[in-house]
């Protein structure tokens, strides 16, 4: 009888320390961002704070991973002006020489937004991302400059369903031996789907 006593007291008092901790995590999250929202947010945030200058990416595989990441976010996310504007950076620190003088950088954000607002309007997100293996990545040299070709796909999804497209970014390497992206077209992958 006694040892039904003590047990008894021993749930009510877990019942109770459960009960208080409830409504404490629930009062210092109320108001707050949802898990998805923050870490959608958390993932902008560090993509945009990542300093390229001592963190580049040291292959051509890497600097598509960081690109995808970066167009996800764009594609997939509500970003605020701020995080846009440092993407938008980040973006063209990945971009070779030739890239920047076609794509001048007054018009970089009014175009990423326009793109984006394109992107929103036909209820697309990009929602995945696979990038090619390094041992299937193309590489040759031409006028002593070496280049880099790497296949991404890129899932979507919009009102209509999902759907799968294919770039070829084409990179080159730097006087400082950094990978930057020169170009890259939408192709179509028939070898993956023979």
């Amino acid at each position: 009888m006694k040892k039904a006593k003590n047990f008894r007291g021993i749930i009510l008092v877990i019942l109770v320390i459960a009960l208080g901790m409830t409504v404490y995590t629930y009062s210092l999250n109320k108001g707050t961002l949802t898990p998805t929202e923050k870490n959608s947010e958390d993932e902008a945030g560090k993509l945009a704070s990542r300093n390229l200058e001592t963190d580049y990416p040291n292959t051509p595989r890497k600097v598509i991973e960081y690109y995808s990441q970066i167009m996800k976010c764009f594609y997939g996310e509500e970003l605020s002006e701020e995080i846009l504007k440092k993407l938008v950076q980040q973006t063209r620190l990945l971009y070779d020489e030739e890239l920047l003088a076609q794509n001048p950088e007054e018009d970089a954000l009014k175009q990423t937004k326009d793109y984006i607002e394109e992107f929103r309007e036909n209820n697309n997100k990009i929602t995945e991302y696979i990038i090619e293996d390094s041992k299937d990545i193309e590489y040759y040299t031409k006028d002593d400059a070496s280049y880099a070709i790497v296949t991404t796909a890129y899932f979507t999804r919009d009102k209509s369903g999902a759907s799968k497209t294919y770039e070829d970014y084409l990179l080159r390497k730097d006087k400082d031996g950094n990978w930057k992206i020169l170009g890259w077209e939408l192709t179509e992958k028939a070898s993956e789907e023979e």
